[in-house]
């Protein structure tokens, strides 16, 4: 199973809360990010606090637009409720991830807010 498809199959989880094993397959421990509203680099470990903030989350479709060995980029729709990770809204997400040893090493991401008609 390619990266991405690994990807697809996690956002699937995100609803429920999020899977840790599937999460820990695809993040590099070396993982090194930066976010722009923050200003910090950020960590695997910082990304799993992420995560335990967007329980709720509905992913509606995760579509591969490129994959090789050392990078990924995907688009994908998702609806953040209410005291999640994000502002309450309906998303379109571009990904762009920089891989290594099969995983993710480090991503960055834009995120446009959408109508719900636009899924």
């Amino acid at each position: 199973m390619s990266v991405g498809e690994k990807l697809i199959a996690y956002h699937q989880t995100l609803h429920g809360g999020y899977d840790l094993e599937l999460f820990n397959e695809i993040w590099h421990d070396d993982y090194q990010g930066y976010s722009n509203s923050t200003q910090t680099v950020v960590r695997k470990e910082d990304l799993i606090k992420t995560m335990e903030a967007c329980k709720g989350v509905t992913v509606h479709s995760t579509d591969i637009l490129y994959e090789n060995a050392e990078v990924l980029v995907t688009e994908w729709k998702a609806t953040f409720p209410a005291n999640t990770a994000r502002a309450e809204g309906t998303y379109a997400v571009v990904e762009w991830n920089k891989l290594k040893d099969g995983q993710i090493i480090s991503h960055r991401t834009g995120m446009t807010s959408i109508p719900t008609s636009a899924i």
